[in-house]
């Protein structure tokens, strides 16, 4: 009996010690650092492949760039992290990336309210 109470703790510690916690999804992301699929390098005006999803760039000394609708990396405000659109955000041009990778930009919707709104210049 106590042969298999062993074996039944240790096949419960084996099975324990293998799961692994993935990590916290409501991580927040506050710079540019932790955006993903970020290309890296961009030289304004050169060629890009534009797309619904993932067009922010950086620039060698972190200049934050947009792939435009025709394919052309052009000047953004600075990428301040993953946000969600419609939500409030704190300086009229910044920008940002949904969690599913659209861009967005602070922009003001009446009033002095300004929140992350879709951008208009990337494809779509």
């Amino acid at each position: 009996m106590a042969h298999s109470h062993i074996a039944a703790t240790a096949a419960v510690a084996a099975v324990a010690a293998s799961i692994v916690f993935a990590p916290n999804a409501s991580a927040v992301c506050y710079s540019a650092e932790c955006v993903p699929n970020v290309a890296r390098n961009v030289i304004e005006g050169a060629p890009c492949k534009p797309g619904k999803y993932f067009n922010y760039g950086l620039g060698p000394t972190g200049a934050t760039f947009v792939c435009n609708k025709i394919g052309v990396w052009t000047a953004a405000g600075p990428l301040v992290g993953v946000h969600n659109v419609a939500m409030d955000c704190p300086e009229r041009n910044l920008s940002a990336q949904g969690s599913d990778g659209v861009a967005f930009v602070c922009a003001d919707m009446g009033g002095g309210h300004l929140r992350w709104a879709h951008r208009i210049d990337t494809a779509e």
